[in-house]
This record gives structure tokens, C-alpha cells and sequence, in this order.
């Protein structure tokens, strides 16, 4: 049970530690079927089948030399099933690992497709998509259940097989033992022959068990084989031997960096900017420019591909990621609650601040008074993904998660997008009061809400098209700004003449 423990520890551990990349390439299910099923099947291997499998080991070997000094002649006639056994099991190791490989594969995919709809359940409720997914679930789970049947099918062809072979070697032994019973030949009597039957089986049963145990071990070696995938795995972002930690003031420069998820598509081409510390700056530009890339690359959950970020003078791949990290705070569009109490997700940041600083972080986000008209307060369940509370409560629950971290670096995506007025109001507010004496990021689609910024970068196709302040940007005749923001004019005019 330790050994189970620590496995799964490790397991868990060892994703924690991995770069964003890899869950980009791997689905949630995938990873899932690692440490629930691959996790305990390689445990249970190793803490109970490999003791076993050692002590049979030693019983194979020392009870024929047992049974050659009783009587050579039926120690003979008994070991007869032996090679049988053998090249059974080794046929049915043969046979037995793709048939696993191809089982694990079809549940895998299984827990792929509950990983995406079970989380999206409303959507498909919406949209009324049941029947659709459960066909889907159906389209899976046959061949999930045809694989298994297969495995089946091999097991009860083999071990009816193995059991008539010792079976057979047993009556032989009999026949001709109790033979030279009754006619008195090499001194047999019949409590010799009971005591070699007796040891026989000393000899039977460990060789019935290894064969047993032969599917547990291409089981095991199956399930080693998925988890070394992870484990070998190594993270794309690692410190330097000699990483750099300080308290950041909040100066941050983008040096030419060019960066892609794919080196060979770029998504940022040789963007350039300075920013000094306590700054706001507004990033702009259509979806796609790489707005949410860049602050990616600035919190270094990917390294840039060329040029450099620096950090007070300092780059980025220099400094630990937990320094960095731990001193930028996120506000996302979409803000994800854990399946806790609201106290629990203002303290994410800061699991050891007390309930007095959580009280004042969330006074800070304009959250306090409808987190006290919740049942239970600051110990209400939000529920998974926070779905206890609406949008609104969400997103100043976040904001109070970062107020509570008290960052250097603050970033803003897109925090009031998909709100009500009232409620954008309030987290304006929160907003205003988060944003003094830090350097801020702010991603936003609304252009008007950047009034406040100091300057205003703006991105389009990777590439640093202006930067200016709000009003410097409309100034500019042909500039890529004063466009957007006389689309997205031209489009509150035709919502409010159709409402």
C-alpha cells in the first residue's frame, strides 16, 4: 500500500512538473488513463506478483533436486509437463501483449471522449446533442469491449490447457508410483510415493503460478512502457543550474522575439517593446495577433524561439520560473475555480495566508458581500469549476486570488468581457484598486476600457504594428488602431439600431 501511494505520488509529481506543451499535444483522458489504471496495475506487480514471482523462482529449482534424490525415475516421469507449460506460456506472453496494448489503446480513447464531454456537459445539453454522444460513447466502447473479450478468450484457451498438463503428470506419476508400490521395485512404499506426491505439487503450484502470473507480467510491462512515456518526458522549460531569484520591480522588455507552437508557423515575428515598472499597458489587435502568446511568453510557459524577454534586465530563461511566476498574477477571461471553498480559491495563490488577509483580498475584488449571502460564507463548496457561482462571482473571486498574491506584474485577459454592466462595473472597480504601483498587461476587445492605459501596443499578424498612447493612436489617419476602434463603432451602432 505505500509502495501504491508513492507511486502515484511520483506519477502525479512528474505531470506537475511537465511544460504546457505536453498537455497541448495530450488529451485529458490520455492522461488520466496513466495514473488511474497504468499507475496501480505496474503497483500491483511490483508489491504483490514480483515477491511471488521470485519465490516460485527458488521452489522451481530447488524441488526437482529434491525429487532427483527421492526416486530419479518419477522425478523424471513428474517434471514431463514442465517444458510443456513452458513453451505454453511462452506462446501466450507472445500473444497476449498486443492484445493488451490494443485493450488499453480503445479504453484510452474511451476516457478521451468522457474527459471532453462530462466537463461540457451544458453544451451538449444545449445544443441537443445526447443521442449524439451517446452513440459516440457507444462508437468506443464496443471495440473496448470486443479487445476485452479477446483477452478472455486467450486466458480461457491457456489456463485449461496448463491445468491438464500438470493434471496428466500427476496421474502419471501415480500410475507408475503406485505400480512400484504393489510389485516393491527401488524400495517404493507407500509413504515414499506420498511424500513425493506431496512435493510435487510443491513443484505444480509455483509453475501453475508463473504461468499465472505471465499475463500480469506483460500486463505490468505494458503499463511500465505507458508510464515511462510520461515519465520520460522531459519539460521544455527547466531553470539553469545558476537561476537567478530577486524580488522583480516590474520592468519588462521584449527584444525582437519571434516565437510559434509550431517553429515552423510563426505566431510572433520580431516584436519589440519596453515597459518600464508601474506602467498599464493595453494589449490590441484582431483575434490571432498573439496577444494572450505574448503574455504566455512574458509568465514563460513557453520559451521564445529567438530574441530574448527581460525581466528587469534580466532574461527570462535566467530567472527561476518559480520567481517569476510566483510574482506575476493572472486575471483570465475565463476564470477556473477549483472544486473547494471560496476561501480555498482566494488562498490558491498563498495556500497559508489567514482568514483576516482573505477577508481583505476579497473586500479589495468587490467580492466580500456576495461571498457572505452564500450559504456557508468563505466555506461554501464552489463546486467543479466553480459552477455553484455565475460568471460575474467567478471572475472577482479571481481577481481577489490575485489581489491576495500581491504581484509585480499583473495580467488582465479579457476580465470583463463576458459580463453584465452592473457586474463589470464592480470589477472595474476591483480593477482600479489591483492595478496601483504594479506594471500591467491588459488584453482587451473593447477598446474603450484602455482609456487608462498609458500606452497601447498593438499587434497584428504576429507582428508590432503601433504603439502609442489612445489618443496618439487616433490620431494617426491610416493607423491600425483608429480602424479597429471604428469597426467596433460601426458594430455597437448596428446592435443598438437593431435592438
Amino acid at each position: 500500500i505505500v509502495f501504491g501511494d508513492w507511486s502515484s505520488d511520483v506519477c502525479s509529481s512528474d505531470l506537475q512538473r511537465l511544460s504546457l506543451s505536453f498537455y497541448d499535444r495530450k488529451q485529458t483522458g490520455w492522461v488520466m488513463d496513466r495514473i488511474t489504471n497504468d499507475a496501480p496495475n505496474l503497483q500491483d506487480f511490483v508489491t504483490w506478483q514480483l515477491p511471488d514471482l521470485l519465490s516460485n523462482s527458488i521452489k522451481l529449482v530447488l524441488v526437482p533436486v529434491i525429487l532427483l534424490t527421492k526416486n530419479w525415475m518419477l522425478a523424471v516421469l513428474s517434471l514431463l509437463p514442465a517444458p510443456i507449460v513452458i513453451l505454453g506460456a511462452w506462446l501466450f506472453m507472445r500473444r497476449i501483449r498486443p492484445a493488451f496494448v490494443r485493450w488499453w489503446g480503445r479504453r484510452s480513447a474511451v476516457y478521451s471522449l468522457l474527459g471532453d464531454v462530462i466537463p461540457g456537459v451544458k453544451v451538449v445539453k444545449a445544443f441537443v446533442q445526447e443521442r449524439r454522444e451517446a452513440e459516440r460513447f457507444e462508437s468506443r466502447s464496443k471495440p473496448l469491449m470486443q479487445a476485452g473479450i479477446y483477452v478472455s478468450r486467450l486466458f480461457n484457451m491457456f489456463f485449461p490447457a496448463i491445468d491438464s498438463s500438470t493434471a496428466l503428470g500427476e496421474l502419471v506419476v501415480l500410475g507408475v508410483g503406485g505400480y512400484m508400490v504393489v510389485m516393491n521395485q527401488n524400495e517404493m512404499t507407500l509413504g515414499t510415493l506420498w511424500a513425493f506426491t506431496g512435493m510435487l505439487w510443491m513443484f505444480y503450484m509455483p509453475l501453475h503460478q508463473l504461468s499465472f502470473l505471465s499475463h500480469r507480467l506483460q500486463r505490468a510491462f505494458t503499463a511500465a512502457q505507458r508510464i515511462f512515456e510520461v515519465l520520460d518526458t522531459e519539460p521544455d522549460i527547466m531553470d539553469k543550474p545558476d537561476a537567478q531569484v530577486f524580488e522583480i520591480k516590474g520592468a519588462v522588455t521584449f527584444d525582437n522575439v519571434t516565437f510559434g507552437y509550431d517553429p515552423s508557423v510563426p505566431v510572433l515575428r520580431g516584436v519589440s517593446f519596453d515597459v518600464k515598472a508601474g506602467e498599464m499597458i493595453g494589449l490590441v489587435g484582431p483575434s490571432g495577433a498573439g496577444k494572450s502568446t505574448t503574455m504566455s511568453l512574458l509568465t514563460r510557459f513557453y520559451d521564445v524561439q529567438e530574441g530574448s524577454i527581460l525581466v528587469d534586465g534580466v532574461d527570462t530563461r535566467d530567472i527561476g520560473h518559480d520567481c517569476l511566476r510566483s510574482q506575476i498574477a493572472i486575471v483570465p477571461q475565463e476564470p477556473l475555480l477549483f472544486h473547494a471553498t471560496v476561501a480555498d480559491n482566494i488562498a490558491y495563490g498563498r495556500p497559508g495566508a489567514s482568514r483576516e488577509e482573505i477577508i481583505r483580498a476579497a473586500k479589495a475584488a468587490n467580492a466580500h458581500d456576495f461571498v457572505m449571502r452564500l450559504p456557508e460564507g468563505y466555506d461554501t463548496m464552489v463546486g467543479e469549476r466553480g459552477s455553484r457561482v455565475s460568471g460575474g462571482e467567478r471572475q472577482r473571486i479571481s481577481i481577489a486570488r490575485a489581489v491576495l498574491m500581491d504581484p509585480k506584474i499583473l495580467i488582465l485577459d479579457e476580465a470583463t468581457s463576458s459580463v453584465d454592466s452592473e457586474t463589470e462595473e464592480l470589477i472595474r472597480e476591483a480593477i482600479e484598486r489591483l492595478i496601483k504601483n504594479r506594471t500591467t498587461f491588459a488584453i482587451a476587445h473593447r477598446l474603450s476600457t484602455l482609456r487608462s492605459a498609458n500606452r497601447l501596443i498593438v499587434l497584428e499578424e504576429g507582428k508590432l504594428a503601433e504603439i502609442g498612447s489612445h489618443s496618439e493612436l487616433l490620431a494617426k489617419e491610416e493607423g491600425t488602431f483608429k480602424r479597429l476602434v471604428e469597426i467596433q463603432s460601426n458594430l455597437s451602432s448596428i446592435v443598438a439600431v437593431g435592438g
